[in-house]
C-alpha cells in the first residue's frame, strides 16, 4: 500500500515540486494546504500516514512555526512530521527534532531527498538533510554566545515577520515582559543595535 502524504506550504510553486516528487517515487498526495489554518482543519478529517509542511506559513489566523508543531504534535500525536525549511538556526532545528519532528528537509538543497524523508519519518527514523546536519554539528561545536535559543529564534522570525511585540506576545500566549526580554537577550547575543540590523540579521540567516 502506498504511503499517503498531506503538503503543507504557502507557496504554490512548492507544493507542486514536492507533490511531483512524491509522486514520482509512488508516494501518494492526499491533500494540500497552505496556511497553517488549513492544515490544522484538514486533519481532522483527513487520514494520512505522515504530514510534510513548512515551518513558517506566516499569511494564517493560526500561529506557524514552532507553535504550529506544538498543536500539530498535541493533536495528532503519533502523526509523523517532516518539516520543510529555509531556516538554519541550531536552536530552532534542535527544537523540531526535540518536539519529535522526524524529517528536516532544507528547502535550497535538491528536493529528490524528499521521498528519503518522508519514508523514514513512516518508518519511525530521524532524516536531517545533509546540508542541515552539517550545519548542526557545526552550530554544535560553538554553542554560547551568539547562537539564539529556539524561543529567542522565534521571537526574532515574528518580529521580522512584521508582528509586534505586543502581537507575538498574543499569538504565543506568553507575556509582554518575557517576549521583550527574549528580544533584548535576542539582540544582546548577536551584537544588534536596532531594528533595521535586527531585520537584515533574520533575511540573512533564513529566518523570514
Amino acid at each position: 500500500m502506498n504511503l499517503r502524504v498531506f503538503l503543507a506550504d504557502d507557496h504554490p510553486v512548492v507544493l507542486r515540486g514536492a507533490r511531483a516528487i512524491l509522486e514520482a517515487s509512488g508516494i501518494a498526495v492526499v491533500g494540500e494546504a497552505r496556511t497553517s489554518d488549513d492544515l490544522l482543519a484538514a486533519l481532522e478529517s483527513e487520514s494520512c500516514d505522515v504530514v510534510v509542511t513548512d515551518f513558517a506559513m506566516p499569511n494564517s489566523t493560526s500561529p506557524d512555526g514552532a507553535e504550529m508543531i506544538r498543536q500539530l504534535r498535541e493533536r495528532h500525536p503519533l502523526l509523523p512530521i517532516v518539516v520543510m525549511t529555509m531556516i538554519g538556526n541550531v536552536g530552532i532545528l534542535d527544537s523540531l527534532l526535540r518536539a519529535a519532528v522526524l524529517g528536516v528537509v532544507e528547502k535550497t538543497e535538491d528536493m529528490e531527498i524528499l521521498p528519503m524523508a518522508v519514508k523514514s519519518a513512516a518508518n519511525r527514523r530521524v532524516f536531517i538533510s545533509p546540508g542541515l546536519r552539517r550545519q548542526l554539528d557545526a552550530m554544535g561545536k560553538r554553542r554560547g554566545r551568539g547562537t539564539l535559543s529556539a524561543r529567542e529564534a522565534e521571537i526574532i522570525r515574528l518580529l521580522a515577520s512584521g508582528l509586534t511585540v505586543t502581537e507575538i506576545a498574543q499569538q504565543l500566549d506568553r507575556s509582554l515582559k518575557t517576549i521583550s526580554r527574549q528580544k533584548i537577550d535576542a539582540m544582546r547575543k548577536l551584537g544588534l543595535e536596532n531594528e533595521a540590523e535586527l531585520y537584515a540579521y533574520a533575511r540573512e540567516n533564513g529566518l523570514t
